[in-house]
């Protein structure tokens, strides 16, 4: 499996606080090594076809397609704002 981070999704990670750049890299990893972690707290958007998110902390989500064993990063931030 491979997790690729799309443009838009580096530009959102490069706003975060570090702390939550820390905790995303360590929920990638997780997500690289075992999708069916709990700790990822993974969901499938019941509004978005194909869309997942995973926690990264309790107000950090990351949002991600599955695409022929590829996961691709393309939003990241706040849980208020993030499903909009």
């Amino acid at each position: 499996m491979r997790v690729i981070r799309t443009q838009k999704f580096r530009l959102m990670f490069g706003k975060l606080p570090e702390s939550v750049q820390l905790a995303c890299q360590e929920q990638e990893e997780r997500l690289l090594d075992n999708p069916k972690d709990s700790r990822l707290h993974l969901k499938k958007l019941r509004d978005m076809d194909d869309t997942y998110s995973f926690r990264i902390t309790r107000s950090y989500r990351a949002l991600f397609i599955w695409d022929n064993n590829t996961a691709w990063l393309f939003a990241v931030g706040d849980r208020k704002d993030i499903y909009r």
